[in-house]
């Protein structure tokens, strides 16, 4: 089965891409894992950030003296921080210097306490938004369409090493690629599991190379100096080919430089700064900025020159583009991959232009170019490869230009060096829902130091105003994270049932919105996703639908989406999301599909009822790859009167008479089987084990499954956490099966 690696984020439209699912239909039956409990819902104590009127802004700031060597003993009134020209009263202050030993947590050295800290307390004003983490974060960012395929292999050496040698526990780390054909993909978000990023830097894929821009405009170029032997530069045929690769090299170089400038902004709002740590060998100079090359003088015998402007529009949006990383508070680390490729030859020359001939050019060993090769030979000229470009993403972002990969394990140790110490600053502004624009500027009062910090940021906006790839991030910072930097979801509820033998869907999602969400999620649309993740967090499936929940004020919510599962253990998330409004509903719940039994008895996933409360029933319409009907719908596996009671969720209240079981049971190879059902409850905090009675009320037979339903007393149940346990077996042959629930209750 190929199971993509996450998440793919196209920056230019709404589209997360998915690597198909190869798996068949099982029959397999479905259970938790004996005294296994659903994970509880996500409750954080941040508000909605629309909700707030002040902010406190953070600013992480970087000095380092005439060497380049961190500066460490800088104190708060040594700074000055303006926002927009205004001098602002920088309120904390904070200093970090991370641990030198690799493979050790860092311990930040704080003049005066964190305001994350004071704020977690609860301590802050209320309606003050709390400090975000402050610790390194780092994106590794493979550009495969400006590289090679040797160049690849060095960028991925470099990235283990920086995974192995660099990283230090604090630090959170993402993953991103960027090719021709898949344009830009985020691997992995920000975190601190580094083993699941290293395994991915593993798993990367160097044989997807789409070739170089730098070599067409290399070529260009040594065509404007020498010409064609056999045809001449001037010629219609010539000059048509090479325009037309010309052209198709800027169009690749625009929609990078695009793809760079939607990531920038779709990381405005993650908190901190963005160390980006790009592999890649640039956009050729040439192509954004212009060149001129051969001989200028016009009465020279046989002299040829050209003189290029540059691209208007290339230029224009590259410019944007670093306006955009700066104000992001993104640095640059550029490590070109030339040196790697470029292996020292004395016939590398030759090899690029002769060895690659084609109709169009005839020059060879026994022609006079051949002979006679120009003293400045164009492909040695940087002004045509992506050195310049480079170096410039890299300075203007507060970076640093790395120039030989081959030198990647010193290289990454001065990366290390210089983002070991920062400072962060704190001061109060007001918050804006404008979207506007504030140049930042960060002065140090010692001479002789050099500070690095972002030259500005953006106020927020709306979430119906942010751009796809900014919405993006948000829905997949609610996937992914147990902690969302965006905002603190509502609570949800989310439960795995089995799905009917001989369906193509072995597992069956139940969520639940309560009552007080639905009312909070009363846009236009709201859009509900489930992901299900495997042991290595890979991506196992996705389902997304829209709805309309604003009919169903004051009535809890129910929604079903059903998926085809290897069998092992998986990590599932619902996310409901107002389109509107960007609120969301977040539950979270593991769950373990085993192989299919062949013969004997099965007990699926039961199903806890509690009492009717006027719920509304949603049902997923996602296409079913492998059945157009898709199949038995999970109301059918599990039948209940609904005007009695509706599927529990969430934490019982206390004093609740009863509830109710389904229990679906597969009998497989046995005859006339006679299927006896008994249970047990278990009070985890005291393990105490309760009598539990269980009253049969009805019994649906169907082929190769028998549903029975019990009603259990609960209304001697304490608060508590307790596990329901549930034996099944045929009293002929005493063949035995079992499955277990876990019930909250308030």
């Amino acid at each position: 089965m190929n199971i993509s690696r996450r998440i793919l984020l196209k920056s230019i439209g709404f589209t997360i891409l998915l690597a198909a699912l190869a798996a068949g239909p099982f029959a397999a039956s479905l259970a938790l894992p004996e005294g296994a409990a659903q994970d509880p819902a996500i409750r954080l104590a941040k508000p909605l950030r629309h909700e707030i009127s002040v902010q406190l802004k953070l600013v992480q700031v970087y000095v380092s003296d005439a060497k380049g060597k961190p500066v460490q003993d800088l104190k708060k009134e040594d700074f000055a921080v303006y926002d927009n020209g205004q001098l602002m009263k920088v309120t904390e202050f904070e200093r970090h210097v991370i641990a030198a030993a690799p493979g050790k947590a860092s311990a930040p050295r704080s003049e005066t306490p964190p305001a994350a800290v004071q704020l977690a307390a609860g301590t802050a004003a209320p309606d003050q938004v709390p400090a975000p983490s402050m610790a390194r974060k780092f994106f590794l960012f493979f550009d495969f369409a400006n590289n090679n395929q040797r160049g690849a292999r060095k960028s991925r050496d470099a990235a283990l090493h920086f995974m192995d040698g660099e990283v230090r526990p604090d630090d959170e780390v993402g993953l991103v690629s960027y090719s021709l054909t898949r344009g830009l993909s985020i691997h992995e978000f920000l975190t601190l599991d580094h083993d699941k990023i290293r395994s991915a830097v593993a798993d990367m894929e160097v044989k997807a190379i789409a070739g170089r821009g730098d070599e067409i405009e290399q070529e260009y170029w040594r065509q404007v100096t020498e010409g064609n032997v056999a045809e001449g530069f001037g010629s219609g045929q010539t000059e048509t080919i090479f325009n037309w690769k010309r052209q198709e090299t800027k169009s690749q170089a625009l929609n990078f430089i695009l793809k760079l400038d939607a990531l920038a902004k779709g990381l405005r709002y993650v908190p901190g700064q963005k160390q980006i740590i790009l592999f890649s060998s640039g956009i050729p100079n040439s192509l954004i900025y212009g060149n001129q090359a051969g001989n200028n003088q016009a009465n020279a015998a046989g002299s040829r020159s050209a003189f290029d402007p540059g691209d208007h529009i290339l230029r224009t949006k590259n410019e944007e583009m670093l306006k955009e990383m700066t104000a992001s508070n993104c640095a640059i680390y550029s490590f070109d991959v030339r040196e790697s490729a470029m292996v020292p030859s004395l016939f590398a020359y030759d090899e690029q232009t002769f060895e690659n001939r084609s109709h169009y050019s005839s020059r060879d060993l026994f022609t006079e170019s051949g002979v006679q090769q120009n003293n400045d030979l164009i492909y040695r000229d940087d002004r045509t490869t992506g050195l310049y470009s480079l170096r410039r993403l890299a300075k203007t972002t507060g970076g640093k230009y790395y120039s030989n990969i081959d030198r990647f394990a010193e290289n990454m140790d001065d990366l290390q060096s210089m983002t070991s110490a920062f400072y962060v600053l704190g001061y109060s502004v007001p918050q804006s829902w404008n979207g506007e624009f504030h140049a930042l500027k960060v002065d140090v009062k010692r001479k002789g130091v050099e500070v690095r910090a972002q030259t500005g940021y953006f106020d927020p906006r709306p979430f119906s105003e942010l751009s796809d790839l900014e919405k993006q991030l948000h829905l997949l910072d609610l996937g992914v994270s147990d902690a969302p930097l965006f905002q603190a979801p509502l609570p949800a509820f989310l439960a795995a049932l089995a799905a009917p033998p001989g369906s193509p869907n072995n597992l069956v999602l139940l969520g639940q919105l309560p009552a007080e969400a639905v009312e909070k999620l009363s846009g236009t649309k709201v859009e509900m996703v489930t992901f299900i993740f495997d042991e290595s967090d890979n991506l196992a499936d996705l389902r997304r639908t829209e709805h309309v929940l604003s009919g169903f004020k004051n009535r809890p919510v129910l929604y079903a989406s059903q998926a085809s599962l290897l069998p092992g253990t998986y990590k599932c998330r619902l996310v409901v999301r107002d389109l509107d409004s960007g609120q969301a509903a977040v539950a979270t719940t593991r769950v373990f599909v085993p192989a299919p039994a062949f013969d004997g008895i099965s007990l699926h996933a039961p199903l806890l009822l509690g009492p009717a409360a006027n719920g509304a029933y949603l049902e997923s319409r996602a296409s079913r790859r492998t059945s157009p009907s898709g199949g038995v719908s999970w109301a059918e596996t599990y039948p209940f009167d609904a005007t009695r009671f509706m599927p529990l969720l969430g934490p019982l209240p206390q004093g609740t008479p009863r509830i109710a079981v389904v229990l679906p049971c597969s009998i497989a190879g046995l005859v006339n089987a006679r299927i006896a059902v008994r249970a047990a409850v278990v009070n985890v905090q005291t393990a105490e084990k309760l009598p539990l009675l269980l009253i049969p009320t009805t019994q649906v037979a169907r082929e190769g499954t028998v549903v029975q339903t019990f009603e259990i007393p609960t209304a001697a149940l304490a608060p508590g956490k307790y596990v329901f346990y549930f034996y099944a077996e045929d009293t002929a042959t005493k063949a035995l099966a079992h499955t277990t629930a876990a019930l909250t209750v308030k």
